[in-house]
């Protein structure tokens, strides 16, 4: 009766996933027949207790016997004990040793664990070359109960934008590593388990005998967004994988850059902050002003605003002893957006900017310590309002210390601004003031308001419905009341 009800009891809620691997079904087994062995010997031993417990109690006058040594008996509770762990390790052994048997894989693939997403390079098979990324797609309205999920509660936070595809009845092999701390590759209905850990290479393998989407989690605890570390396999007939290969690879082919491709100021910004937003933005806000002390500011921070050979090495290997990894697996297009990005954004003006190819000369780390950046671009800004993009915004226009008038040589930025909103009736602008630390908040952040509006005016008397400009809560930035990037006033695309 008990070998009858196993299928219903594997598909119970409170008991392991329905196995769909042969090593995976080995370990149900396993684990069937232990928990049979513990039962038996649970009742075998509580009953002989409890009976004894019973039958010779003292109101019946039960007297005890008086003895101290039984050979047999000793014997025999040493015997029994052993050929029962013999029979149990005897095939633990053979599954273990089945699970370490990673040759003659058909598909291996690399899989880094990340703070916190998973990344898979194909290094063999038919997917040879495909890299991915694979991030939690869970709406954040539905993590923070907002919403009601539209899929099955069995999948929420499990759900990736970019999930792993393998075909059915083929060998995978897993190489598991880190980037950053320890994390766990972990998919129960697979029966796999492994850890990832940085600066080693550890493996595993699995053969999906079944279609089918399977899930898991990292297993380690690795940071402050454990929770929200899925994996997602989707294993696929061998057509439908076939089909997936070559619709990866010629994405990857359209999209594919040229690493010597020279990108404007403008254009590094616009891809910089994609790439900000995709793997930066959860340590470090989307404000720049990050989470202290772990996660320090970008906004005025040294590394941002200083030289820029420092800040591409940190951002390419890291800094040990502190959370932030190294990001060596972004291409060099996106590590030189996101280094220009932060030095030209927030509070950054530093007008500098980097190259992919600049990127591609630095990578290696040591010689990048010790010399500067070769060939790197400079567009230093200039006192008077500076625009960034050829569209006229954003827009800066510097105030002298102290003072709310809206200075002479900030009008040009003002007519850019307002020919921009005129060739465009539906876009609207944001202002935002910013002010420095020092002295008194509130008489700063008054300052920082006078400031925003004298810009609003201004492009009111050019001519922009006041509609169409909305004043934002003014922001501060390191530094004193002289610091050039606490007394400016920002015109941006209305967020």
């Amino acid at each position: 009766m008990f070998l009858a009800s196993s299928a219903y009891a594997t598909d119970s809620r409170y008991n392991l996933q329905t196995p769909v691997t042969q090593i995976a079904q080995q370990v149900y087994d396993l684990h069937t027949i232990m928990m049979v062995v513990c039962l038996v010997i649970f009742v075998a031993v509580f009953g002989v207790m409890f009976y004894s417990i019973y039958a010779h109690r003292k109101s019946k006058g039960a007297v005890a016997a008086q003895w101290h040594e039984n050979t047999t008996v000793e014997v025999l509770w040493t015997i029994i004990p052993v050929f029962i762990l013999l029979g149990m390790a005897w095939p633990a052994t053979k599954t273990v040793l089945a699970m370490k048997d990673t040759s003659n894989s058909d598909i291996t693939i690399k899989a880094t664990g990340y703070q916190w997403k998973w990344g898979y390079d194909y290094l063999k098979g038919e997917g040879e070359g495909i890299r991915l990324v694979s991030n939690l797609s869970t709406p954040r309205d539905q993590i923070d109960g907002g919403k009601q999920s539209e899929r099955s509660q069995s999948s929420y936070l499990l759900e990736v934008d970019d999930p792993l595809v393998v075909p059915v009845g083929k060998k995978i092999r897993i190489l598991t590593t880190a980037n950053d701390v320890i994390h766990a590759w972990w998919v129960p209905a697979f029966a796999v388990k492994q850890d990832a850990i940085p600066g080693f290479i550890r493996d595993t393998w699995f053969r999906a005998d079944k279609e089918g989407i399977y899930r898991g989690n990292c297993a380690e605890l690795c940071g402050k967004d454990h929770g929200f570390m899925p994996i997602e396999v989707h294993v696929v007939s061998a057509e439908k994988y076939a089909t997936w290969v070559a619709e990866r690879k010629k994405v990857a082919a359209a999209v594919a850059e040229d690493p010597s491709k020279k990108y404007t100021l403008a254009e590094l910004k616009a891809k910089g902050q994609k790439a900000y937003d995709a793997n930066c933005v959860a340590c470090h806000q989307a404000s720049g002003k990050g989470l202290a002390p772990a996660f320090p500011a970008l906004d005025g921070s040294k590394i941002a605003t200083g030289p820029i050979a420092e800040h591409v090495g940190i951002v390419l290997n890291g800094k040990a002893g502190t959370a932030m990894a190294a990001w060596k697996q972004l291409s060099d297009t996106e590590i030189a957006a996101v280094v220009t990005f932060e030095r030209n954004n927030w509070g950054n003006a530093v007008g500098d900017m980097v190259q992919p190819s600049d990127i591609k000369a630095a990578r290696g780390g040591a010689q990048l310590a010790a010399s500067p950046m070769p060939a790197l671009a400079k567009e230093a800004p200039t006192e008077s309002a500076t625009t960034a993009a050829s569209d006229a915004l954003p827009a800066k226009l510097y105030f002298r210390v102290g003072k709310a008038a809206l200075p002479a040589d900030a009008m040009d930025a003002v007519k850019a601004v307002a020919e921009f909103l005129a060739a465009k009736p539906e876009a609207k602008v944001d202002i935002t003031g910013y002010t420095d630390q020092s002295g008194s908040l509130d008489k700063n952040l008054e300052l920082a308001k006078e400031r925003a509006k004298a810009v609003r005016d201004a492009l009111a008397g050019a001519g922009i419905a006041e509609d169409r400009i909305h004043m934002k809560k003014p922001e501060a930035v390191t530094g004193g009341g002289d610091n050039r990037e606490a007394r400016r006033v920002e015109i941006n695309p209305a967020s």
